[in-house]
């Protein structure tokens, strides 16, 4: 066993040696060329090796990713750094839309890029190896994918309940929109136009003055020469 103090005089040397070598710099660097901001934060947490077969190992696993970025059989598209989600996650706490579409990208690509080292493992076959040990996503895309949109949009396909609750909402839409637009077929001489808007939220009509209380209506509005009611 090496003496605590030989250790710490040993650790105070490389230290020293590694200031001498700005290899901070160094990592910074190598962390500017990660397209990955997962990667970049390994990249800049490096530390020099001291053990013969970690160091061969390591030299060889980098000679395989250079050959595979330079043949352009490398990709990982559609990644995204989703840690703070996961983690989220994990806590129980709630990921919004657009987070877990970024979990559904990335889980992709994870599944994408194994599919492609394992078609490579000749070529890579250390990194086919760690591959292989990526997670599979356990059916958690295709669970994304039914809950959310593209663009995000929570899809009827969630739930039974949301689906009845939005064919509920639209055929009471419907009716309204089928009613209003009677008022305008009714009432055009009584309208200032034949337009139905939304003023806060709500379907509405404008009125002329002169004929308030003649349709039963609720007047929210008054435009500010007092000529037209919205109703």
């Amino acid at each position: 066993m090496i003496p605590a103090p030989v250790l710490k005089i040993f650790s105070q040397w490389i230290s020293k040696t590694l200031h001498v070598l700005e290899y901070e710099k160094i990592l910074a660097r190598l962390a500017g060329f990660c397209d990955f901001s997962a990667s970049a934060d390994l990249a800049r947490t490096l530390q020099p090796s001291n053990h013969f077969d970690e160091v061969t190992r390591l030299l060889a696993e980098t000679t395989e990713a250079r050959f595979l970025l330079s043949s352009h059989e490398l990709n990982i598209g559609g990644s995204h750094d989703i840690r703070a989600s996961a983690d989220l996650a994990a806590r129980g706490g709630v990921i919004d839309p657009q987070q877990l579409l970024e979990v559904k990208t990335t889980l992709i690509a994870c599944r994408d890029i194994k599919k492609s080292l394992a078609h490579s493992a000749e070529k890579a076959p250390r990194l086919a190896q760690i591959a292989a040990g990526l997670p599979e996503p356990f059916g958690i895309v295709d669970a994304i994918t039914r809950v959310l949109s593209e663009r995000g949009e929570v899809l009827d396909s969630a739930s039974d309940k949301l689906a009845n609750i939005r064919r509920e909402v639209r055929m009471a839409r419907d009716r309204l929109m089928s009613r209003l637009q009677k008022y305008l077929t009714d009432s055009a001489g009584k309208l200032q136009e034949p337009i139905i808007t939304q003023r806060d939220g709500r379907y509405v009509i404008p009125l002329r003055a002169e004929f308030k209380g003649q349709i039963k209506a609720i007047v929210h509005d008054q435009s500010s020469s007092g000529a037209t009611f919205i109703c």
